[in-house]
């Protein structure tokens, strides 16, 4: 008879694969546009000026320069915002299903379920030092892999410390996404038998 399987280790259906990366994107992409609203009303003295910025794509210079709130430069950046957060959240997931202990074709099947409790700083280190890898490589690419042409414009309207402030906010949104999703499949009864020996009683003995 084939042994259960911890809920984390299970493949996922199509769907809720999907709903991963959108939560995780969308999550990321708003934490690091409040963290450019609020870093461009420090710095520029406008919410939008670096929300702007990524609309440059479409608009030109012009977008680098617009500090007031309108369709064709804010509504376009954020947008761009939005889709570029959804292409790395979908990295990000498709290293977390890489990365999951076993997985494969060839994944032997456990002999019995693994503990949840033994399990959890394992599957909690895990979206950390992925979120960290993808929201560096994000950083990378976006500040000096592409040409000017294609990366975001806020940088050369930023400080350094808001660039890092943005990143980070970023790759926050993707670890809350992930780390809450690992919490919400770890079964409630987890550790409620920690300590507790589930041992049968030899044949014979009293029973209480």
């Amino acid at each position: 008879m084939r042994a259960p399987v911890h809920p984390s280790d299970a493949p996922q259906p199509r769907p809720a694969a999907t709903l991963n990366w959108l939560w995780s994107g969308t999550l990321a992409s708003v934490l690091s546009a409040l963290a450019l609203a609020w870093h461009g009303r420090r710095r520029h003295g406008s919410s939008v000026s670096l929300l702007n910025a990524p609309s440059h794509w479409l608009h030109g210079e012009r977008a680098l320069r617009a500090n007031m709130p309108s369709w064709r430069f804010t509504f376009w950046g954020l947008l761009i915002h939005q889709l570029s957060s959804l292409w790395w959240a979908a990295l990000y997931e498709g290293l977390i299903r890489w990365a999951r202990p076993g997985a494969g074709p060839d994944r032997p099947v456990p002999t019995e379920p693994p503990s949840p409790v033994a399990a959890t700083p394992v599957d909690a280190a895990r979206p950390v030092a992925l979120a960290a890898a993808v929201t560096l490589l994000a950083w990378f690419v976006d500040t000096r892999a592409v040409p000017p042409k294609l990366r975001p414009g806020f940088e050369r309207r930023a400080s350094r410390a808001g660039i890092a402030c943005v990143y980070g906010a970023f790759g926050a949104g993707l670890l809350i996404a992930g780390l809450n999703r690992r919490h919400r499949q770890i079964p409630a009864s987890a550790g409620k038998t920690c300590g507790r020996a589930d041992v049968a009683p030899s044949p014979g003995a009293p029973s209480n």
